[in-house]
């Protein structure tokens, strides 16, 4: 066994080289200037979390210039599939329904040109102005040689709703100076009378005279002249206004005025006027009844009438002949 500076030449100077106590077993250290071997790839938790979204970030060029560029694949897909199909689907049903529009108005145009073809018009609801519910018309609608006795009945109507509207401001006036039941009662009839009487009169007479003459039917002058009639009697009674137990008060008539008189100069006073209002009320109507009945009789109304009655009745009894036969 060899001893001294041999041995110590084998173990310290000898073939085998140091190890770095602190570098992994077995393994050299690098040489100078060799280039250092690549980091070990994480494991565990941290590839997981490294892992998302490879991006490739600009590295030094060989010149010195940084070359290259930066993409991040886990945001470009996250864009595409989070909001790329919702704007695609609302821009399709956007495209639908525009579609649908254009296609309603080439509807719309091909059907006014067609109306515009055949001769009709549209006609809008302007009446009443506050509130539409029917086309009026007199100047386009009516016949001219039409339009006078229109004009007169459409006159009664209005002079009939100042009537009406006068009633309940005297019945209101005769609730301050009579504090009896009576003026509570008389006011809430004349409230009535003005809310149905209204509306009824326009219903009833006026609009079957206006039809009539837009549309030449006879049977609506003959509805006119019934209704018309009733409604002169109405304006009669209520200018004389004879008292009838609760309603003493509700009509403006002469003998309400002088009754009315007799509580205090005022209420005479206006009940005179809504007298007075009723009973020009009632001369004009039957003026206005015998002018639209000499123009019905002048145009051929009342034998159109007669021959409509007589084709009416015949038909009625025809249809009672044949359920008689059918039930034998």
């Amino acid at each position: 066994m060899a001893t001294g500076w041999g041995t110590m030449a084998g173990g310290a100077w000898g073939s085998k080289p140091l190890v770095d106590p602190e570098e992994p077993d077995g393994q050299p250290p690098p040489a100078r200037g060799a280039p250092s071997a690549p980091a070990p790839a994480p494991t565990g938790a941290f590839a997981n979390a490294f892992s998302r979204g490879a991006s490739t970030a600009p590295g030094p060029a060989p010149g010195g210039a940084y070359s290259g560029t930066y993409t991040d694949t886990g945001a470009a897909s996250f864009n595409n599939g989070g909001n790329g199909g919702n704007l695609q689907d609302r821009e399709k049903a956007l495209k639908k329904k525009e579609a649908e529009l254009a296609q309603k108005e080439a509807q719309l145009k091909k059907l006014e040109s067609e109306l515009k073809a055949s001769g009709a018009t549209l006609k809008k609801r302007n009446w009443p102005i506050c509130y539409p519910l029917w086309h009026h018309d007199i100047a386009g609608e009516i016949p001219e040689k039409s339009r006078r006795v229109v004009r007169e009945i459409y006159l009664c109507w209005w002079i009939m709703v100042v009537c009406m509207c006068w009633q309940v401001f005297c019945a209101s006036v005769m609730m301050g100076y009579d504090n009896g039941s009576d003026s509570v009662s008389s006011w809430f009839l004349a409230l009535i009378y003005c809310i149905l009487g209204v509306p009824l009169g326009f219903i009833l007479w006026y609009k079957r005279i206006y039809l009539a003459a837009r549309d030449d039917g006879t049977m609506g002058y003959v509805a006119f002249f019934i209704f018309f009639a009733i409604h002169i009697g109405w304006c009669i009674w209520c200018s004389i206004a004879f008292p009838v137990s609760k309603e003493r008060w509700s009509f403006t008539g002469f003998v309400s005025a002088m009754r009315a008189f007799k509580v205090a100069t005022f209420p005479g006073i206006i009940y005179i006027v809504g007298a007075s209002c009723w009973a020009a009320e009632s001369v004009w109507c039957l003026w206005c009844l015998k002018d639209a009945y000499f123009f019905f009789r002048g145009a051929g109304g009342v034998q159109e009438a007669k021959k409509q009655a007589a084709l009416a009745a015949f038909q009625s009894q025809m249809s009672t002949s044949a359920g008689a036969g059918s039930r034998v």
